[in-house]
């Protein structure tokens, strides 16, 4: 059984920052680091895209297992409608560009756990593993219950936010959420520390672990409670209720400053302090949440079928030579033989072009029907092969896009003639994936889906836009002078997808993800 790495990555690889706030009506907001290590969001409705950086999209699909059945099967489907003017074509941008561009990544979804029962069950399990010397299982056990604070805190600060920005009800119910929220904070820490105190007397690989993850929920709780002091500070909430809460977060720095263990922020830091504050801060996030991670083994799916086709073409294209050799005779006498040379070269030419025709029509019949890669999803921790994917994407003619995505992409065009005016080069990416779930049992019987997080960089897209700003002038009738404005210059790449589990089709969603030269502005969610 792998064991997980106590050792720090090597300086430079600085972190970023704690959780941005979650955008739950928009998905807009930029994200930290896929949701991989940083919110590990759980429980979504459905698919959900995010801005990650200035480049690159990020969306996040959860594989959620029902029923009893061992085998579950799950299809995901995705159309990419580029504006033409952005110049992406099979020549300049080929399948191996689309997947370097593409990245995924596969992950449990945390354990279900409300934030106020993880002073409870949760920890019953840390200290039965603790008790029992076994450092695989401690190790485990504890970085399970950092994963589980962070999705139950960073799910209940999203509702807090939420409310405050709703009716008077609402707000209401954040301030009593916010207000248990630190006193459970405080029950959780508490209730921890007794439990990792016998983490000590065991291995050092234990005594570590336990004061690691120690310290990655406190800073953890400390970054959430702070947020939320200042956001109930914003929304003019009572004052005893904020004291509560800033004095809930500032215990957390209190306790780490008495135990020397560091990271302590302050006023006034200089530049690299903060740094070093956040490159820690990364290292324990990465830790932690390690416990979740798979391993993918991806390889080529079709590249046994692709070579006995180019071996059957060979074949046909050996077959047609030896039939013109045949045909054209063995001997060659004095005043035939430069016939014979003719015949010889003009069939190994045809030879040789019917060869290559063959292999390019077989090539786009299997990038067309069969899979490019195919992925086996393995727990590396327990030793575990938990499912496998088939993957497959390319180019597409905007008329053979079944008939059901372009209706959903036509929701916003009031004529078709917009399809004229604003042609578009249409890039496909499908899944199959099919999850053992009684291997998923076996490695752990609290994981109820797998999540896979994809990245997509727009960074080659945007090569060849024009100047994010532009200057225009203009007529204005009403005042009756000439005017002039900075019009930015935009490009919308609009996004059509779904996903199913079992056979059973899932409605098609439309988004716009808006662009310029410089980057991605903004995700607007059409349907």
């Amino acid at each position: 059984m792998t064991q997980p790495n106590l050792s720090l990555p090597p300086e430079g690889e600085a972190g970023s920052a704690e959780e941005a706030p979650r955008s739950r009506r928009s998905g807009s907001r930029p994200s930290d680091w896929g949701s991989l290590v940083a919110d590990l969001s759980r429980n979504r409705e459905g698919p959900e895209f995010h801005v990650h950086d200035r480049t690159h999209v990020e969306f996040a699909i959860d594989y959620r297992l029902k029923g009893e059945a061992d085998k579950q099967s799950f299809s995901w489907e995705a159309y990419f409608f580029a504006p033409e003017s952005l110049r992406l074509d099979s020549r300049t941008y080929d399948k191996s560009d689309i997947y370097t561009d593409l990245q995924s990544y596969v992950r449990f979804e945390p354990p279900a756990v409300e934030f106020a029962q993880l002073a409870t069950t949760s920890l019953a399990c840390v200290s039965d593993a603790i008790e029992s010397g076994d450092e695989a299982r401690a190790l485990r056990e504890l970085r399970l219950f950092a994963c589980e604070i962070r999705a139950a805190g960073v799910e209940l600060r999203g509702h807090i936010v939420d409310s405050l920005d709703g009716s008077d009800q609402a707000r209401s119910r954040a301030f009593l959420l916010a207000g248990r929220m630190a006193t459970d904070a405080a029950k959780i820490t508490g209730r921890f520390r007794e439990v990792i105190r016998s983490a000590a007397d065991k291995s050092d690989g234990i005594a570590t672990g336990a004061r690691w993850v120690d310290e990655d929920i406190s800073r953890l709780l400390e970054t959430l409670l702070a947020y939320i002091a200042r956001r109930l500070e914003k929304a003019g909430a009572p004052a005893n209720l904020t004291e509560s809460v800033s004095r809930a977060a500032i215990a957390e720095a209190q306790y780490r400053l008495d135990e020397n263990i560091g990271g302590v922020g302050r006023s006034g830091m200089k530049r690299r302090e903060i740094e070093a504050l956040e490159f820690r801060r990364h290292v324990l996030k990465r830790f932690t949440s390690s416990v979740l991670w798979l391993s993918p083994e991806v390889r080529p799916a079709s590249t046994w079928v692709l070579q006995l086709g180019y071996a059957v073409a060979a074949s046909l294209a050996m077959a047609f030579a030896i039939l013109a050799a045949i045909w054209n005779g063995f001997q060659v006498d004095s005043q035939g033989w430069i016939t014979w040379v003719l015949v010889a070269v003009v069939a190994y030419a045809i030879k040789d072009r019917m060869k290559a025709i063959l292999q390019t029509a077989l090539s786009n019949v299997v990038e067309r029907h069969f899979p490019d890669r195919h992925w086996r999803i393995r727990d590396r921790e327990r030793g575990v092969m938990l499912g496998t994917m088939q993957e497959q994407s390319g180019f597409i003619a905007f008329n053979e896009v079944p008939a059901d995505v372009l209706k959903t992409r036509r929701l916003t065009r009031r004529h078709p003639l917009e399809e004229t005016a604003r042609p578009e080069t249409v890039i496909f990416h499908r899944k199959q994936v099919v999850v053992h779930a009684d291997r998923v049992a076996e490695a752990d019987g609290r994981f109820k889906a797998l999540t896979e997080i994809f990245r997509l960089d727009l960074g080659r897209w945007l090569a060849h836009t024009d100047d994010p700003k532009r200057d225009i002038v203009f007529a204005d009738p009403l005042a009756g002078e000439i005017g002039a404005a900075e019009a930015p210059r935009v490009y919308n790449i609009a996004v059509v997808y779904r996903q199913s589990q079992a056979g059973e089709d899932g409605p098609w969603h439309r988004l716009r993800v808006v662009v310029t030269r410089k980057g991605i502005r903004r995700i607007e969610h059409i349907a």
